[in-house]
């Protein structure tokens, strides 16, 4: 039963890693066209540059998401220091994420409707704090199960 069950996490793992290697790819790429658009005006320059930033950040945590699974496919623990500070390294940069969304955008959009705008990466950012902590838990866990047997 357990070795099913570590098929079934190392199989998962790799599939998500993949998918996150190619939304990877696909973001920064498309971030690096907002660089080839025409940009006559500074308002547009700005939201521009904002969702060029956004795009390679977004990226960026696909990266560190590909890195996270890729440690779970070849040691079949999630639980791991590494995958902490992976995961909060994710939470950092959502939140680097809605300030660049708010501060782009604030000019073209006024700051409540941009405030709103980043607020959703926020909140996505204080998910992956909490998400962290209880992957922290879940190493103090294993480590005390494997101190057990």
């Amino acid at each position: 039963m357990i070795n099913k069950n570590i098929k079934i996490i190392k199989r998962s793992s790799l599939v998500i890693l993949i998918l996150s290697v190619l939304g990877a790819v696909l973001s920064v790429i498309v971030g690096i066209s907002f660089l080839t658009l025409p940009m006559k005006e500074k308002l547009t320059k700005d939201i521009y540059i904002g969702q060029m930033l956004s795009y390679c950040i977004q990226g960026a945590i696909l990266v560190l998401a590909a890195i996270v699974f890729f440690r779970i496919f070849r040691s079949n623990r999630p639980f791991t220091r590494g995958n902490i500070w992976a995961i909060r390294g994710i939470a950092g940069l959502f939140l680097l994420k809605a300030l660049i969304l708010i501060f782009t955008k604030s000019a073209a959009l006024g700051t409540l409707k941009a405030g709103l705008n980043g607020l959703g990466s926020a909140f996505i950012c204080v998910l992956f704090l909490f998400f962290a902590e209880i992957m922290r838990y879940g190493r103090l866990l294993q480590t005390e199960s494997d101190e057990t047997l």
